[in-house]
């Protein structure tokens, strides 16, 4: 690797270190002055244009607030993805910059830094409104959530049976109360992995955000669904810590009053998402432990959830954007 790099980089004297990853392998290379992260991926021509998308994004984004989102770093003959053969693989290989900061996983969470969390995912909202790309828009994918069907295949791979009619009954609820609704739904091209991992703070704010692996076309409210799914799971009233994010998000980028209706069911969905594909994952891939590490976090959440009352979750969300509340029946 480190003649690899020196080849193609021209970097010298380097330390690598292995970085965990879902399904790509990723590399911290640090020079005497920078970090950078290495990124490989198993060959696709699918998979070559989503990430030639993924660095448009990324360039698009870094233009408009630099040094919150991670850049391409280019190789010497000025290209920004390569297709090399390593150890016999052809694996898709890019370089991006280091973002420096904590994980939103290793910090105190506190009121401002959920307000901040949703203020900094409403700002690359509306710049990302403006942008448009026909491969992410094709992209079909089990983590968008609107793909949320994807993901029925995986239910029996969940071992207890309870948690399985859990898991049903938010795909009955999803079908029911949000299905009917998508066509009216805002759309947009969304990170759609804003977790606890992903996300960077500095100073008690967000500084920055990471992983655009699961770059998706969606409903534009899924962005905060995603959001609230991972940062609430280990509270113990979920949705009063949501309601800060909701928020601090709403004041920057507006949410429309159809979206406070199909919220919760969205925030389920997205929990349903990870809990399935963690059971997966253990099946196909036990030695991975980073495809399942927020597995006992969401099922204690979605534990959670299940218990509140649908319409009274959605009178909270009326109320912190100042829309009138609904008659609980």
């Amino acid at each position: 690797m480190n003649t690899l790099l020196n080849i193609e980089f021209g970097f010298k004297d380097i330390v690598i270190k292995k970085l965990n990853g879902y399904e790509n392998l990723n590399y911290l290379v640090e020079t005497s002055s920078k970090k950078y992260v290495f990124k490989t991926y198993g060959y696709s021509d699918e998979l070559l244009a989503i990430i030639e998308a993924e660095n448009d994004i990324l360039f698009f984004l870094h233009d408009c607030n630099p040094n919150k989102f991670p850049k391409p770093i280019p190789f010497l003959d000025g290209s920004y993805i390569k297709v090399l053969k390593i150890d016999d693989l052809t694996l898709i290989c890019r370089m991006l910059s280091y973002l420096t900061g904590n994980l939103l996983d290793d910090i105190k969470h506190t009121k401002n830094v959920f307000q901040s969390f949703g203020t900094f995912l409403a700002q690359m909202d509306i710049k990302l409104l403006s942008f448009n790309s026909t491969t992410i828009k094709e992209r079909q994918s089990e983590w968008n959530t609107e793909n949320f069907s994807l993901n029925k295949k995986y239910i029996h791979d969940i071992p207890i049976v309870k948690d399985q009619n859990i898991v049903h009954y938010f795909f009955q609820q999803y079908e029911k109360q949000v299905v009917p609704l998508i066509p009216k739904l805002r759309k947009s091209i969304i990170h759609n992995d804003a977790n606890q991992w992903n996300v960077l703070v500095k100073e008690k704010e967000i500084s920055g955000i990471i992983d655009f692996g699961d770059l998706a076309y969606s409903q534009l409210i899924n962005e905060l669904a995603i959001a609230i799914a991972y940062a609430c799971q280990d509270k113990e009233n979920p949705l009063k810590w949501s309601l800060i994010i909701l928020k601090s998000y709403h004041k920057i980028l507006q949410i429309e009053e159809i979206e406070t209706q199909v919220l919760y069911y969205l925030i389920a969905a997205r929990l349903c998402i990870s809990v399935c594909n963690a059971a997966h994952s253990k099946l196909i891939n036990p030695n991975n432990e980073y495809a399942f590490a927020s597995e006992k976090s969401a099922w204690k959440m979605l534990d959670r959830w299940i218990t509140i009352n649908p319409l009274t979750a959605e009178n909270s969300f009326r109320s912190a954007i100042d829309l009138p509340e609904k008659n609980l029946i």
